[in-house]
């Protein structure tokens, strides 16, 4: 595969993948309604034990992120097939703890959840989010170089 065609596969990609980096602001949106809404302050029982079921579930989607994408890098060079499934399922990962927050959140009736891990895929996001320059070296066998300095 040529360069030029890696870097369009990556931006058809990457223009099919924008709407999903919209999910954190509608997330964001529906606890907002929701918090406005009368119903926001019915009681809900207490479930303190659950809360902590849902973070440590929300930071296990990360971090099964990474493995996931060590996992699939062992087989470089991946096919662009592959590089997209791959960036797909790392979208997914960063995207899914503010996913859990929501639902914690409309739980147990406390918004910081959300907002803790609405940081959690922030920041999954930051170290998740295929860039360009991460599909080329992905494309390439193990020590082969991108460069004309290493064609020898």
């Amino acid at each position: 595969m040529t360069e030029a065609d890696l870097r369009e596969t990556y931006l058809r990609w990457l223009r099919r993948a924008m709407p999903a980096l919209l999910l954190p602001f509608l997330l964001t949106a529906v606890l907002q309604l929701a918090m406005a809404s009368p119903l926001w302050d019915l009681q809900v029982p207490p479930g303190a034990a659950a809360r902590y079921l849902f973070i440590g579930i929300a930071a296990a989607t990360a971090v099964v992120g990474r493995d996931t994408r060590n996992r699939e890098l062992e087989d470089r060079p991946l096919a662009p097939a592959a590089l997209v499934s791959l960036s797909w399922r790392l979208l997914a990962h960063a995207l899914a703890p503010a996913v859990i927050g929501l639902v914690l959140a409309f739980m147990t009736r406390q918004p910081w959840d959300y907002y803790l891990l609405l940081c959690g895929t922030l920041a999954a996001l930051v170290f998740l989010f295929p860039r360009y320059e991460q599909w080329a070296e992905w494309s390439m066998r193990p020590g082969q170089g991108a460069g004309p300095e290493h064609d020898a």
